[in-house]
């Protein structure tokens, strides 16, 4: 049963508001100012924190994985890539602008916390730049937009989209999307510097300098540490930590009561009322830098440092009313359940929710 609470019941159909009383402008006026002090000292403790983890987890891998067949090894896998998260959440706030004041220690930290992940910083900060300037618009989202009937149908018919959009296979999808350049569903290949679908021309030497950190790391990588150990201790928990980017994003955008938009009817700010706010449990919140509050975030994403997500949402909460979209579900059913249900929007209304499966046999017959 979902029980996401807001009221967002959009038709499908040509128009909706759902604030037509509230704009940004009355959002950023009731959250307290100092919410939008960055600190590069605090930021930097999270940065640290997350490093430190990350470094004692292997200093104490001997002890998890002292045997092929240790069962403890599956739990090193799950911590290791599931800081390897955490650590990316800290770059994700030195792509927006959001770790200090000063861009140049932005574009520095966002290297050091992205480069082991295998993820181009300058192109991942565009493609999640795209993103945010087009949130839950049907064409022109860079991120879990939703598939049109007729799209979802040509996915559905082929094995390998079917698996990695339309199944719980999507939670390993991250890696493919970073490198792939063609297609509606993807920003552009990340890694190439000259892509013109994703970055501008002011952008190649910045997004140059990400692919050769990221070369030179896997060349450091490769050179000193042999091919088996490090699938075990690197490729693996990379794959942990691709499952919970997509695991978080995908729940962050796609749900039964979140209402996606076309053409005249999408604004900046009706997209940033479609996301979902959830949380993942104290601690998980906590580890992950409380990366679960996002309603505001996506409001005031290059103003708000994550320390102070959660005192800004609760500022905003009752101004919002029933506009607001919280999903009290724990995250595993709440993915479960939104793989079977969410699966396809109409194919010309300017105003959309996802449907389901038992939907698309009513629609085929």
């Amino acid at each position: 049963m979902c029980r996401t609470t807001g009221k967002l019941q959009a038709p499908t159909s040509d128009a909706y508001d759902p604030a037509p009383d509230l704009s940004l402008a009355k959002i950023r006026a009731v959250i307290p100012k100092h919410c939008f002090q960055k600190s590069a000292f605090r930021s930097t403790m999270y940065l640290l924190q997350d490093l430190a983890i990350i470094g004692a987890l292997y200093y104490m891998r001997p002890w998890f994985c002292f045997a092929w067949w240790s069962p403890l090894r599956l739990l090193w896998w799950n911590m290791v890539g599931f800081f390897g998260w955490c650590l990316f959440v800290v770059g994700h706030d030195c792509g927006h602008g959001t770790y200090s004041n000063n861009e140049t220690l932005n574009f520095l930290i966002g290297h050091i916390a992205h480069t082991p992940l295998l993820v181009p910083f300058t192109g991942w900060q565009a493609s999640h730049r795209k993103h945010h300037m087009n949130h839950n618009h049907v064409e022109n989202d860079h991120s879990w937009k939703p598939l049109p009937f007729v799209t979802y149908k040509e996915f559905m018919a082929d094995p390998l989209s079917r698996i990695f959009r339309c199944s719980y296979g999507m939670l390993l999808v991250f890696p493919i999307y970073l490198l792939s350049h063609t297609g509606d569903f993807c920003s552009g290949n990340h890694f190439n510097p000259w892509d013109r679908k994703l970055f501008d021309k002011s952008e190649t030497i910045p997004a140059l300098f990400g692919t050769i950190s990221i070369l030179a790391w896997l060349g450091g990588l490769f050179y000193y540490i042999d091919p088996l150990t490090l699938l075990d201790a690197y490729f693996v928990p990379y794959l942990v930590f691709a499952s919970w980017l997509s695991l978080v994003t995908y729940l962050h955008h796609t749900d039964p009561k979140g209402v996606y938009y076309r053409e005249k009817e999408w604004t900046y700010f009706k997209g940033s009322l479609s996301t979902i706010d959830r949380t993942y449990g104290k601690i998980i919140d906590y580890l992950h830098h409380d990366i679960g509050t996002h309603v505001v975030h996506h409001m005031l994403f290059t103003s708000i440092p994550h320390y102070h997500l959660k005192e800004a949402t609760a500022a905003v909460k009752p101004v919002l009313g029933d506009a607001y979209l919280f999903d009290s579900r724990n995250f595993v059913s709440a993915f479960a359940h939104n793989v079977q249900t969410c699966r396809w929007v109409d194919q010309k209304a300017h105003v959309v929710k996802y449907q389901h499966i038992d939907a698309e046999v009513c629609k085929t017959n």
